[in-house]
């Protein structure tokens, strides 16, 4: 009998610190609305496996990724420039 009591005691006992009170429960409402929304939608998707296949051919995919390459390359070109731009300067100053 004395067994189960301390058993019981052990259970129940905290650590002075623990009240038990939740400071920030997290259960998805603490994120901002785009990012909720993004793991709503994650679990109504169906698995990999489940996916249609898309209808697209592969001339047709090659084209769409080359597609967005080709949209991106003038604002990576900048970039660079804008870095080449600077490693001069900074070589200007400190020859």
């Amino acid at each position: 009998m004395d067994e189960q009591k301390d058993k019981k005691d052990r259970t129940r006992k905290k650590d002075d610190w623990d009240t038990g009170v939740v400071v920030a429960p997290m259960n998805g409402d603490e994120l901002p609305k785009y990012r909720r929304m993004i793991y709503l939608n994650r679990a109504k998707r169906p698995p990999k496996g489940e996916r249609p296949k898309s209808d697209l051919t592969k001339k047709e995919r090659r084209a769409i990724v080359r597609a967005g390459f080709l949209a991106m390359l003038p604002r990576l070109l900048v970039i660079l420039v804008a870095f080449g731009v600077v490693a001069l300067l900074i070589w200007l100053w400190l020859r």
